[in-house]
């Protein structure tokens, strides 16, 4: 009987531990975010900085880190500040360690690693804006992991940004933002947007858009604020111009219509008269007349009728009828030569003969 009751209380006992969380099924414990600590390394003129779970988290369990760099006006802590650039990680039951890498400026900065994500864009204050939050504090949430200071003041040289905010509106109803640094700065420009951070290298510049219907507001890291707002530009309203058409043309045919027409008439006339005489007396009167008279009317034609090449057909004339009046007028000279042939005889003649 005593042994029986020893069983049992063993086994209430038993019943009442509670079993242990294990990460993953390696066997290996897991805690929560809110137990777990952590190591770390961290370089600060480097910008890089790795944080490892002393054991891992449970599932369902998540921590973020930050690694941020700003720019700074002098060596040792000093404020303003401005973000020049950021990473977050997160270590959770599937990544028990995280690896951080930022761009730290050629000029003066700070660098801290930080538990969370509540980066500050800027930094004012006088005192440690992050304070204890910071890996290797020396209480609060920062010491709870272990491995030194992970924040680091230095650098050389004055940083001076150059940037420049420029804004334009376009008929669409859209705002063109134009983030510039000039050629002359010694660190990049950075710009906050709507909560995100562009950085411009010297002497280049980005472009960005925003619809219209609420200002944009943008901060840099020369302190100043721009805000742009869009406003419809002057000529929108006007109603673009149609473009010009060219006429059409219908091309002419090749080959014209041409109906030439033509008349013609040939009224030749001749007259011939001759007469002559011979009178005993000694004067001769011999008179004749020719008289030809021909006209010729040629008809128009509307126009000019294009050269046709016709082959194998011979010229027509068209055939007269009547008398020929050159042959009249041939005859009539004829007759013409004789008779004042014979008036020539005849003075001869006379002239020839004795007197009594």
């Amino acid at each position: 009987m005593l042994i029986l009751g020893g069983a049992a209380i063993a086994t209430t006992a038993l019943a009442g531990i509670a079993p242990a969380a294990y990460a993953g099924g390696t066997g290996e414990s897991c805690v929560s975010a809110a137990d777990a600590t952590y190591r770390h390394t961290f370089d600060g003129p480097a910008g890089t900085a790795t944080i490892t779970a002393v054991k891992p988290l449970c599932a369902g369990e998540t921590q973020d880190f930050s690694l941020v760099s700003y720019t700074a006006p002098k060596k040792t802590y000093a404020v303003p500040q401005f973000v020049y650039d950021t990473e977050t990680a997160r270590v959770d039951a599937g990544h028990r360690s995280v690896s951080l890498d930022v761009r730290v400026p050629g000029c003066f900065t700070q660098v801290d690693t930080i538990f969370g994500s509540a980066v500050l864009d800027e930094i004012t204050g006088s005192g440690t804006a992050y304070g204890n939050t910071k890996l290797g504090s020396p209480a609060g949430l920062g010491s709870r992991s272990s491995g030194g200071s992970a924040w680091y003041n230095g650098g050389d040289g004055v940083c001076t940004p150059r940037p420049a905010v420029t804004f334009g509106s376009d008929c669409e109803g859209e705002l063109h933002i134009r983030l510039a640094n000039g050629a002359d700065a010694t660190v990049d420009a950075v710009f906050v947007v709507d909560g995100k951070r562009i950085r411009v290298r010297p002497g280049q510049s980005v472009e960005r858009t925003a619809d219209a219907g609420k200002p944009v507001t943008i901060r840099d890291n020369s302190f100043h604020t721009s805000t742009g707002t869009w406003s419809k530009p002057a000529g929108c309203d006007t109603p673009p111009v149609p473009p010009t058409t060219a006429p059409t043309t219908t091309p002419s045919s090749p080959c014209p219509s041409v109906t030439p027409s033509a008349s013609a008439s040939v009224t030749p006339s001749a007259s011939v008269t001759p007469s002559s005489s011979v009178t005993p007396s000694s004067s001769v009167t011999q008179s004749a007349s020719v008289t030809p008279s021909a006209s010729a009317s040629t008809g128009s034609a509307g126009s000019t009728p294009s050269a046709t090449t016709t082959t194998g057909t011979p010229d027509a004339s068209l055939p007269l009828t009547g008398s020929n009046p050159a042959g009249l007028a041939l005859y009539a000279l004829g007759f013409l030569l004789v008779g004042g042939g014979m008036v020539a005889v005849g003075r001869q003649v006379r002239k020839g003969r004795p007197t009594a």
